[in-house]
């Protein structure tokens, strides 16, 4: 890895220092730079070099990497007060369901040719389902947004890793905008939109929700979809997600697309647990922060 990235430097004769080497280290791994074309390459090492934004991100997330781990690891799911009673017989009656419909696709792609079926058994294996994060870029997220931006970085790494899509929708009271990242490759022009990528004003959570469903409806054929929700903890709309057409939506994604919600929160004062109920996990961001 050192050798790479120093070569990578000397190929393009820029001058850094060994703690930006070290932060360009970390996203030469996070964010497999080794795919991308000697064009590409230069195009990210100039932006690197320009932007004090991802400098800082890589410099957070080196910093926040053992935390992040500990965040991950040691604190506790919070505790449903909602659940299917029959959860479990919904999720297999599901999985069957699936299985039918993945049988009946394998049929209908299967070639006869004289006495020979080519069967695409490619096609019948299970599907992964996306990573989709939803990071919050309002007015009251504008001190954190680096931060935020940085413990994603990783993620790209993990659905790289799992070859799952990675989503990352940035919304205040709507959706303006959304990345696509198939297989978590880096798409360089998105990247960079990402990084630069700044909203106003207050957030609402229900848009971003409906938007989320679609998304899952768009990869119906995958499972185990994880969701992971980047707020200040204070929508404008939560009141509504405890209502019964947001109950319904998110107990829909749950069952039908087997999504997981965690919920990374700045401060854990500003957290409403019954707001959020929905969310399999909830991190708080306060130590980090300190």
């Amino acid at each position: 890895m050192k050798d790479a990235v120093e070569s990578l430097i000397k190929k393009f004769d820029l001058e850094f220092t060994s703690e930006q080497r070290d932060f360009l280290r970390f996203l030469y791994e996070n964010l497999h730079l080794e795919e991308l074309s000697n064009k590409e390459q230069h195009f990210f090492i100039d932006f690197f070099y320009k932007s004090e934004v991802l400098r800082n991100m890589a410099a957070f997330a080196l910093e926040l990497a053992d935390i992040i781990h500990e965040i991950y690891e040691n604190i506790p799911a919070i505790e449903q007060n909602e659940r299917l009673a029959n959860g479990k017989e919904q999720r297999l009656y599901y999985e069957r369901k699936w299985q039918v419909a993945r049988r009946r696709k394998l049929n209908r792609q299967t070639i006869k040719k004289g006495n020979i079926l080519y069967v695409p058994f490619d096609e019948y294996k299970k599907e992964t389902g996306p990573i989709i994060i939803c990071l919050e870029q309002t007015t009251g997220m504008a001190a954190y947004s680096e931060l935020c931006k940085s413990v994603i970085l990783p993620l790209f790494m993990t659905a790289h890793r799992e070859r799952r899509d990675l989503y990352i929708v940035p919304y205040d009271c709507q959706v303006h905008v959304h990345f696509q990242f198939e297989k978590g490759h880096l798409n360089l022009s998105d990247f960079k939109d990402f990084i630069d990528y700044k909203a106003k004003g207050e957030a609402a959570f229900l848009p971003v929700l409906h938007f989320v469903k679609g998304l899952l409806q768009e990869n119906q054929h995958c499972t185990e979809a994880d969701i992971i929700i980047f707020t200040e903890g204070t929508p404008i709309d939560g009141q509504h997600l405890v209502g019964k057409q947001a109950k319904a939506m998110l107990e829909e994604m749950k069952r039908k697309y087997h999504a997981e919600f965690s919920v990374i929160a700045m401060h854990e004062h500003n957290f409403n647990e019954q707001q959020f109920w929905f969310a399999n996990k909830a991190f708080f961001a306060d130590d980090a922060i300190q």
